[in-house]
C-alpha cells in the first residue's frame, strides 16, 4: 500500500471511528477490510488509539484464525438488520486483536445501522448538523434521530436539546459548536460556546467524557454546565461529581456539586474547584476582557480619542497647536482610567431570525474567570449606557442557567433609543425567546452571557457600560 492510498484509508477509518461514514462508506470499508490485511491492521491500530480500549502491542501480523474471524465479522454484519438494538461483545481472551476487531464491527457499524445514537426533543432558530457521511441538514426537527456529527446553532436565538438512548440529554443555545459520538462511551467535543447536560448513570469504567479547547471533564451521572472558549472553560455542577483535567498541563480535579472549576490556557489562573453557591446579584463589565471575539471590537478611549482628534483637524475644526488647549484635560483623564473604552457592534450574518439575515451585535461573557454564580433576583436590573448614531431599537439579552436542572434559556428585552442613552432593564422585562418546556422568567437564573443587538445597519452601536444591579441600589 503506498503512502498516499494509506492516508487516504487512513482518513475513512477515522471518519469511521467518529460515527460520520455513510452507507457507501461503510460498504467501501467492509470491503477493503476483507481484501487487505494491511488495512485491518491499520485499522486496528486506529481503533486502539481512538477507544483506548487496550494497551497492547498491536504490531504483530494477525495470525490466520483472526483473519478468519474479521471475514467471518464482515458478511455476518453486512447482512444485519438495523433493528439491531444492543451491542454485543465478543471478546475472545486468547486474542486481543481479535477482540478489536469484533469491537469495530458490532461497535461502530451498529452506530451507522442504528436509528442513531441522540434524537432531537427540542429545537428552535437556525441550526446546522454535519453527520453522516459529511453531508449538512439545515432543516431538522423534533423527533429527528442524530448520527455521529456536528451541531452549529446559528443564531442568538437558536436552542437545540438531544436525549441519548439511554436517556441523558445536552442542550445548547446561540453560538455554539459541538460534535457528539457514542461508539459505546459518549463523547461531546465543544468548541465554543454553552453546554448544560442531565447525565444518567454511566458504567465507572466508561464515563461520559466532555472535551472543550482546555479541559476533559469525566461524568458518570450528573447534572452540569460548561461555557468554552479557546481560552478558557468554565464547569459548574449542579449534582454529582465531574473529574475535570486541564489540558495544558493534565492537572486534575473533582468538581462536586455546587462548585465549578475554571480551566485556562493562561498558567496563572489556578485550576481549583470552589464553592459555587454563594451567588452574587451583581456585575459590572470590563469590555474589553468579557468581549467575545467576533462580537463586538473594543475600542480604547484613548484610541477613540485620537480618532477623534485626527478627524478635527482634517476637518479643520483645530489646529496641532491648539490641541493641548482643547483636548488636553481630557487626554489626562483618559490617561487614568485604565480600561476605559466602548465596545462597537459588529455585524454577524444569521440564518432564519425574526432580526433579519445580518445583526450587528456585542457579546459580553458575565463572570467567566470568577467561580461565584450571578443570580438575577426579584430586584435585578441591567443598567446599559452607549451610542447610535440615529434613532433605532436596540435588543438586549441574556443567557441563563437554571437552578432547578441543568438547562439554558435566552431572554430579551427590546427598547428605543437615540444618540447617548442610558438604559435601565428591570428583569421581570426580559422574555424568554420560547416559553413552551424553557424558563418562563429569568428570576433566579445564573447569567452567563449578556448581548446587545440592531438589525439596524446605520446606527453604528456603542456600548460604552454594562451594569447588573439592584433596584435597591
Amino acid at each position: 500500500m503506498n503512502r498516499k492510498t494509506s492516508e487516504s484509508w487512513h482518513e475513512l477509518i477515522q471518519r469511521h471511528l467518529d460515527g460520520i461514514t455513510n452507507k457507501e462508506e461503510v460498504k467501501k470499508l467492509s470491503t477493503k477490510l476483507e481484501n487487505c490485511s494491511e488495512t485491518r491492521l491499520l485499522y486496528l491500530k486506529l481503533q486502539n488509539i481512538h477507544a483506548v480500549l487496550f494497551n497492547s502491542d498491536l504490531d504483530e501480523p494477525l495470525n490466520k484464525r483472526t483473519d478468519q474471524n474479521v471475514l467471518e465479522l464482515i458478511s455476518n454484519l453486512e447482512q444485519s438488520q438495523r433493528t439491531l438494538t444492543k451491542r454485543r461483545f465478543l471478546i475472545t481472551l486468547s486474542s486481543i486483536a481479535a477482540a478489536v476487531l469484533l469491537m469495530l464491527g458490532v461497535g461502530y457499524l451498529w452506530i451507522i445501522q442504528s436509528d442513531g445514537i441522540a434524537k432531537i426533543t427540542s429545537i428552535q432558530g437556525a441550526v446546522r448538523w454535519t453527520g453522516d457521511g459529511g453531508r449538512v441538514i439545515e432543516t431538522l426537527e423534533t423527533g429527528q434521530d442524530l448520527t455521529g456529527g456536528t451541531i452549529e446553532t446559528r443564531s442568538v436565538n437558536s436552542v437545540v436539546e438531544l436525549r441519548f438512548r439511554d436517556g441523558s440529554t445536552v442542550s445548547t443555545s446561540g453560538g455554539a459548536v459541538l460534535t457528539i459520538a457514542d461508539d459505546g462511551q459518549k463523547k461531546i467535543y465543544l468548541r465554543s460556546g454553552v453546554l448544560s447536560a442531565d447525565v444518567e448513570k454511566q458504567p465507572s469504567e466508561c464515563p461520559m467524557i466532555v472535551v472543550t479547547p482546555t479541559a476533559r471533564l469525566e461524568i458518570l451521572g450528573t447534572r452540569f454546565d460548561v461555557v468554552a472558549n479557546p481560552e478558557r472553560s468554565k464547569v459548574s455542577v449542579r449534582q454529582g461529581l465531574v473529574r475535570a483535567v486541564r489540558l495544558s498541563d493534565g492537572k486534575s480535579v473533582k468538581v462536586a456539586g455546587g462548585h465549578s472549576a475554571i480551566a485556562a490556557t493562561d498558567a496563572r489562573y489556578e485550576f481549583l474547584s470552589r464553592r459555587s453557591d454563594q451567588a452574587v446579584h451583581v456585575w459590572q463589565a470590563n469590555l474589553e476582557q468579557d468581549r467575545k471575539p467576533g462580537e463586538g471590537e473594543f475600542l480604547s478611549a484613548m484610541r477613540g480619542l485620537r480618532l477623534e482628534i485626527r478627524d478635527a483637524l482634517q476637518r479643520g475644526d483645530v489646529t496641532r497647536e491648539q490641541i493641548p488647549t482643547v483636548y488636553g484635560a481630557r487626554i489626562a483623564e483618559i490617561a487614568e482610567a485604565e480600561g476605559k473604552g466602548v465596545l462597537k457592534a459588529q455585524p454577524k450574518q444569521i440564518a432564519r431570525s425574526k432580526f433579519g439575515n445580518v445583526i450587528h451585535i456585542t457579546t459580553l461573557y458575565v463572570n467567566r474567570d470568577q467561580p461565584k454564580s450571578v443570580v438575577l433576583n426579584e430586584q435585578s436590573l441591567f443598567r446599559v449606557q452607549g451610542f447610535v448614531a440615529e434613532p433605532t431599537e436596540i435588543h438586549v439579552g441574556i443567557g441563563a442557567f437554571g437552578t432547578s436542572r441543568a438547562g439554558a434559556g435566552r431572554f430579551l428585552a427590546s427598547c428605543q433609543v437615540e444618540g447617548e442613552f442610558t438604559v435601565e432593564i428591570p428583569v421581570e422585562k426580559f422574555q424568554p425567546f420560547r416559553s413552551r418546556g424553557g424558563e418562563d422568567s429569568a428570576i433566579g437564573m445564573e447569567v452567563f452571557v449578556w448581548f446587545c443587538l440592531t438589525s439596524d445597519a446605520n446606527a453604528d452601536l456603542e456600548i460604552s457600560a454594562v451594569e447588573l444591579k439592584t433596584s435597591a441600589n
